[in-house]
């Protein structure tokens, strides 16, 4: 007997995995077209074109930030997406909010490397971090409210806990750390590298575990 979960139509799992995929590679290639080469007056000088390189450190910044950001935010698609032994038309499209989220990064990167001391720009790009922790939550609910969805070898258990996980680092943290930047805009962006390496290594452990 079918299952109910799937009563709304159901996606080809593969097909859908392998659009996002093609969506991330396109962000990720997307956020270094905002990294340009400077031009300047005097092509042979040396101080000029030093100087014109150190105000694009705020850009990198910004740049190295969202790059790990979307890297960990596929690989935690990846792990997610693998729990699931089939896709309805909900997850499609609760999967397609994630993206809408995913796609708009470029935007947030590229102010807050433009205006790196603007608590508005800073703050800005918190909260678009903190939409995707909160598309990622939702998806995550449906899963536990659906646990058809869900393939038998799943641990409860630890389903339950990644979705509490996804509420807290992936939007109160971020929601926290984009507070933060109308007291300092240098802490508020520190604290954005901070939860991305957090989550770097917190893949290596469980790697290895």
């Amino acid at each position: 007997m079918e299952d109910k979960v799937f009563k709304h139509g159901v996606f080809s799992k593969s097909r859908v995995e392998t659009f996002s995929d093609g969506i991330f590679a396109i962000i990720v290639t997307l956020l270094i077209l905002e990294l340009k080469v400077p031009h300047i007056e005097h092509a042979n000088s040396v101080s000029e074109l030093l100087t014109a390189v150190a105000m694009l450190i705020p850009k990198f910044a910004s740049w190295v930030i969202s790059f790990i950001t979307i890297c960990i935010v596929w690989v935690n698609h990846h792990r997610l997406f693998e729990m699931f032994k089939g896709i309805n038309i909900v997850l499609f499209w609760l999967n397609v909010n994630l993206l809408l989220c995913v796609c708009f990064v470029p935007f947030p990167t590229a102010l807050a490397g433009d205006y790196p001391g603007n608590p508005l720009a800073v703050a800005f790009y918190g909260l678009v971090m903190a939409l995707i922790g909160l598309a990622f939550f939702f998806i995550r609910l449906y899963g536990l409210r659906n646990m058809g969805l869900l393939k038998e070898t799943v641990s409860l258990k630890a389903y339950k806990q990644s979705v509490f996980f996804a509420l807290f680092f992936g939007f109160a943290l971020y929601g926290f750390a984009a507070a933060s930047a109308w007291i300092n805009t240098t802490l508020s962006l520190a604290m954005y590298f901070l939860i991305a390496i957090y989550f770097v290594f917190s893949f290596a452990i469980q790697r290895k575990d």
